[in-house]
């Protein structure tokens, strides 16, 4: 289990930085940020049909008209969330995109409670203040500050939230 945290961890930092440098490459602030997010997931998607296509990779799910409607809100969100974070790494600093993304349990709290209208419990609404403080604290030292790059993140948490 513990392999696979580093695994994780290892990973998430090769692609953050991958992203950075690739978006740094494409213009930075100004340059394609969408064309990058849509690339990596259109390249997910034709290797999710590899894997179903190809003999003993995976069995092809069975999935109906009513299934895909069903899915078609949460990929929408997911896209969002995909492509706002993409737009926050190249608005500014990888670091500061990361630690507004971790606020992302508030956002999903205050989803969860006004708009699905299904409490959240008081020791969650407790833990909230250290997640935000830990973020206020991260966000103190960030010397390279940005408002798109805060805006862009907090999109994401939002569709995420979803």
């Amino acid at each position: 289990l513990l392999l696979y945290f580093v695994f994780w961890y290892v990973g998430n930092y090769y692609y953050n930085i991958t992203n950075k440098l690739a978006l740094t490459a494409a213009g930075g602030k100004t340059g394609f940020p969408m064309t990058i997010s849509s690339l990596q997931l259109g390249v997910g998607v034709l290797y999710s049909i590899f894997l179903w296509l190809a003999p003993d990779a995976r069995s092809k799910p069975k999935v109906t008209m009513d299934d895909f409607k069903k899915m078609l809100p949460v990929a929408f969100c997911f896209m969002g969330a995909h492509s706002a974070s993409v737009f926050a790494m190249g608005a500014g600093a990888v670091s500061f995109a990361q630690i507004v993304k971790a606020s992302e349990p508030a956002f999903a709290a205050v989803i969860a409670q006004y708009i699905y209208g299904k409490p959240v419990s008081k020791a969650k609404w407790l833990c909230l203040p250290i997640v935000i403080g830990g973020v206020i604290l991260a966000s103190v030292k960030e010397l390279d500050f940005a408002v798109s790059a805060l805006v862009s993140a907090c999109i994401a948490n939002l569709f995420a939230a979803f």
